[in-house]
């Protein structure tokens, strides 16, 4: 006999249904894997890659992490600074490259800045040390990597005993400022326990070319 268009239906449906119990017991793909993170080797060998380049002849981006090592490493945070530390090494780190590139373009002699000295290894066992060693590199590279300079230009930087604005000597306008800081070692340069970080544009002498040394 025949099947009824109602058996034929009915048919359908539980051949339907029987395909989906079974494809619920099928083994399902598995998903794709995750992105393995980067292997501490990979990381430094990146790192160094970074520390290597010149950001112009005889000034590696190395030089100048240490450099803002040596300039910075007595600050901490405080409450109430304006931006974490490492936000104003990035800073000082651009003033540094702008400064020296400028140097290199014009002839003028470069900025004078602490010499980019690696620091022994007992020192940095203190974790203070370790961290402001750490945070300097790190604000080199990224300054050198970054396509934005937050100082526009600024080829001069120092600290300030209180939050002066006005040009540093008279001739170099100021283009950022970030503080206060925790100064842990004062100095005749900073005296003072409380210190903020200022950069400055150079003035209109520093843009003009010199006499190659």
């Amino acid at each position: 006999m025949p099947q009824t268009n109602t058996q034929q239906h009915d048919a359908a449906h539980h051949d339907s249904w029987l395909e989906r119990v079974i494809d619920r017991f099928k083994p399902q793909p598995a998903p794709p894997p995750k992105p393995s993170a980067p292997s501490v080797e990979g990381n430094h060998a990146w790192e160094q890659s970074v520390d290597h380049h010149h950001v112009v002849p005889g000034v590696t981006v190395r030089d100048v992490g240490l450099s803002i090592y040596g300039e910075t490493r007595s600050l901490h945070n405080r409450p109430g600074s304006n931006e974490h530390i490492e936000e104003a090494r990035k800073k000082i780190a651009h003033a540094m490259i702008n400064d020296a590139e400028l140097s290199h373009d014009t002839g003028k002699r470069r900025n004078r800045v602490h010499d980019p000295v690696e620091p022994a290894r007992k020192a940095l066992d203190n974790p203070d040390e370790q961290a402001a060693y750490e945070s300097s590199l790190r604000a080199a590279r990224e300054a050198d990597l970054s396509g934005h300079d937050p100082t526009q230009g600024a080829t001069h930087f120092n600290m300030r005993p209180a939050p002066w604005r006005f040009p540093w000597k008279h001739s170099y306008p100021i283009s950022t400022e970030s503080g206060p800081y925790e100064n842990s070692f004062p100095s005749k340069d900073a005296p003072r326990h409380t210190t903020w970080l200022n950069t400055y544009f150079p003035d209109e002498n520093e843009r003009k070319p010199h006499k190659k040394r």
